[in-house]
C-alpha cells in the first residue's frame, strides 16, 4: 500500500513540476476546468450546491474550480479542497482517499472530478464508502471520470491522453462505478451524461450519489 501511494504522489509531483507544469497548471485552472468539466451552472445544479452548504472538492488540484463552483453558488464559507499532495493551489487538507481525514456526516457537497482513475480497485471501494460516511443527510456527491470505449486501440490512446498525474491509468465505466459505490451506502446513484472532453472527444462518464435527508 504504501509503495502504491508513494508512486501516486511522485507522478503527480512530476506532473505538476516536470516538463508538462504549464499544460498541468492550465488544465488545473478555472479556464481549464470549464473546458473539462460541464458548465458550472449544471455542477451547482447537481450538487444542489447553494448558501449555507458544506462543500468538501476531492483531488482537487489548483482548486481554483472548486472556489468558482462555490463563488457562483453564494456559498458563505469556501471550499474545503483535499488532494494527496500539495500543488499549486490552494490546498487545504492532504489526505488518501481510502481515510478521508473528516468526521462523519461532514458535508453536504461533495465534488470529485478526474481523481479516480489513478487509483487501484480496492482504493476505489474504499473511497466510495468514505464518501458515503462523510456525506451528510440530504447531501449529495457528484464524481465524473473519463470513460473507457470498446476499441481496445483508441481505450489505450485515450488512456494515454489522460495519463498526466497517474502512475498508472484505469478507466471505468457505468457500470463498474454503480456497482462500486453501491455498495457503499448511498439512497440513490444517478447516471450524469456529461458528454465527451472538448479535444479531442474523450468520453466521460459522471455518478452522482445521494443520500436521503434525515427523518423528522
Amino acid at each position: 500500500m504504501m509503495r502504491r501511494r508513494r508512486a501516486v504522489i511522485a507522478a503527480r509531483e512530476r506532473w505538476l513540476t516536470g516538463r508538462w507544469r504549464l499544460l498541468a497548471r492550465a488544465a488545473g485552472s478555472q479556464a481549464g476546468q470549464a473546458l473539462l468539466t460541464p458548465r458550472a451552472g449544471r455542477v451547482i445544479e447537481l450538487l444542489d450546491l447553494g448558501p449555507g452548504k458544506r462543500y468538501l472538492d476531492i483531488g482537487c488540484g489548483t482548486a481554483a474550480y472548486a472556489h468558482l463552483l462555490a463563488d457562483r453558488a453564494g456559498c458563505e464559507e469556501p471550499p474545503v479542497c483535499l488532494d494527496i499532495a500539495h500543488g499549486p493551489g490552494p490546498v487545504d487538507v492532504i489526505g488518501w482517499p481510502e481515510r478521508l481525514p473528516f468526521g462523519d456526516a461532514a458535508f453536504d457537497c461533495v465534488s470529485s472530478f478526474y481523481f479516480i482513475r489513478r487509483f487501484d480497485d480496492d482504493v476505489v471501494h474504499a473511497f466510495a464508502r468514505e464518501l458515503a460516511r462523510v456525506l451528510a443527510p440530504g447531501g449529495r456527491a457528484l464524481v465524473m471520470e473519463i470513460a473507457p470505449v470498446v476499441n481496445p486501440l483508441l481505450n489505450r490512446l485515450h488512456a494515454k491522453l489522460v495519463s498526466g498525474g497517474c502512475p498508472a491509468v484505469d478507466l471505468r465505466g457505468w457500470g463498474r462505478l454503480a456497482a462500486t459505490f453501491s455498495e457503499a451506502g448511498y439512497d440513490a446513484i444517478d447516471l450524469v451524461n456529461a458528454g465527451p472532453f472538448l479535444l479531442p472527444p474523450v468520453p466521460r462518464v459522471g455518478i452522482l450519489l445521494r443520500k436521503a435527508p434525515a427523518e423528522g
